[in-house]
């Protein structure tokens, strides 16, 4: 078993394409089918079901993902540990990111970071908070920005700061020119909301119930950059981050009392030391002066 086919394997394992994966790992598709072929000769079962429309996992393939992905995070790291005692920092840092992100202006931070560390390759994913804290905590990822609550037990947490969510209205919305609105006045108001599971709407729902009302929701959706073009449409009115409210020309932000409290941090695994990569990626982040705090991990 090669680390070569490791790698071909995760790339199918995540992009369920054969197409795409090889293009991810920067080989034609028949080096990589004969590849895996290869890899499930050796291991003596099948790891892949193919069929004309999509790639699906086996079993056997489902069993072998997680040590597979481990297995090529720790050969990365220890590549970029060997590099750093060189005095050359290279290797791959991955970032979750929560959508709406404010506080830290990652972009900018990043394009220092790249500067500083040119032989880093990032990548970011944007998924629900409790999946990029269980990534984050398995070695998917190497550090994630996210929002409270979530389980904290796993995982080491930087405060970044506290940045309320606004309600998010049209321009045209008789609301849109208020500087504050009283949340129980929006009791006749319809919303389009995240899923009912997750961590931001179960935290909204709360303070709601605690005023005493219930929202009508119409709409819901999994992504926050969905609910921004339904708010536009007409659909209803949400509670967005403010970075979302304000790339949106079609909106307004408006403050709410009481606030809705969306309390940033950047969390990395407690079970192991950060990469090289990631623990030059902190200094970064520490030396820009973006971080305001730390607390204790919150378990939830």
């Amino acid at each position: 078993m090669e680390l070569r086919q490791l790698k071909h394997f995760v790339a199918v394992a995540e992009e369920l394409h054969f197409t795409r994966a090889a293009a991810k790992v920067h080989v034609v598709q028949s080096t990589l089918s004969a590849s895996i072929s290869s890899l499930e000769h050796e291991l003596g079962t099948a790891l892949l079901v193919r069929n004309n429309r999509r790639v699906d996992l086996t079993t056997a393939g489902q069993a072998l993902l997680p040590d597979a992905q481990n297995a090529l995070a720790a050969a990365d790291q220890a590549r970029a540990a060997v590099d750093a005692v060189r005095g050359v920092l290279s290797g791959h840092l991955c970032i979750g990111v929560i959508q709406g992100l404010g506080t830290v202006d990652l972009p900018a931070l990043l394009a220092r970071y790249h500067r500083s560390f040119p032989r880093i390759d990032i990548s970011l994913r944007h998924d629900p908070i409790d999946t990029l804290v269980q990534a984050t905590a398995d070695g998917g990822l190497d550090l994630a920005f996210v929002s409270r609550p979530y389980d904290g037990s796993r995982v080491k947490e930087l405060f970044l700061g506290n940045e309320p969510l606004v309600l998010a209205v049209r321009h045209d919305d008789p609301l849109a020119g208020r500087d504050v609105v009283a949340l129980t006045d929006l009791q006749e108001r319809e919303f389009v909301e995240r899923r009912a599971d997750l961590r931001t709407r179960l935290h909204i729902d709360g303070i709601c119930a605690e005023l005493g009302f219930r929202r009508s929701i119409c709409a819901e959706s999994n992504t926050p950059v969905d609910l921004v073009d339904l708010v536009a449409a007409g659909l209803g009115v949400a509670f967005l981050p403010p970075a979302l409210v304000e790339k949106s020309e079609h909106l307004a932000g408006v403050a709410t009392d009481p606030m809705i409290p969306r309390e940033l941090a950047l969390i990395t695994p407690s079970e192991r030391a950060p990469s090289p990569a990631a623990a030059a990626f902190l200094g970064e982040l520490v030396s820009g002066g973006a971080v305001s705090g730390r607390r204790e991990p919150p378990v939830v």
